[in-house]
């Protein structure tokens, strides 16, 4: 979306009738710092992918996490 106008249009578009419905957004496939930056630019609430972390296990994440 960072070099593709059209992108970057319907990403602005979705993500500005999303907040009128007062539904948060999560943008998918955030593969660079620059998609990143932009999405914030946009307002985009929440982001995942490659560049954010790499896809784990369920059962990786619980058996490292704490339990009180």
């Amino acid at each position: 979306m960072v070099n593709d106008p059209i992108d970057a249009a319907m990403v602005s578009a979705i993500n500005e009738i999303a907040h009128r419905m007062g539904i948060k957004t999560i943008a998918e496939f955030v593969e660079s710092e620059d998609i990143l930056q932009h999405l914030r630019k946009l307002g985009v609430d929440y982001a995942q992918g490659y560049h954010i972390n790499e896809p784990q296990l369920l059962s990786d994440i619980f058996s490292t996490a704490s339990v009180h």
